[in-house]
């Protein structure tokens, strides 16, 4: 298994912003996937199939971004992520 870098971006919006893709894989990750008109709801289950997918010693290697232009819901997504981790794994 190859130890790539990857980042979920997960977005409320109908889109993820150009610029924050370009940040992402400027920054180094090996892979970028966008998450678009994402509930608080969809949160958990995109976390645990982030974590759980992995080998816990690759949780440093996984990320997860929440954008958007509402930063109430984005800190409310943040929650439900920390929630949804379940020790050895993480993000």
């Amino acid at each position: 298994m190859a130890d790539k870098h990857i980042l979920h971006m997960v977005t409320p919006l109908k889109h993820i912003s150009p610029f924050d893709v370009n940040m992402a894989v400027d920054a180094g990750f090996d892979a970028v996937t966008p998450y678009t008109e994402t509930t608080l709801e969809e949160v958990t289950g995109l976390v645990q199939d982030a974590i759980f997918s992995r080998p816990p010693k690759l949780g440093v290697k996984t990320g997860m971004f929440f954008g958007g232009k509402n930063a109430i819901l984005a800190l409310d997504m943040l929650a439900a992520a920390k929630k949804a981790l379940v020790p050895p794994f993480g993000i």
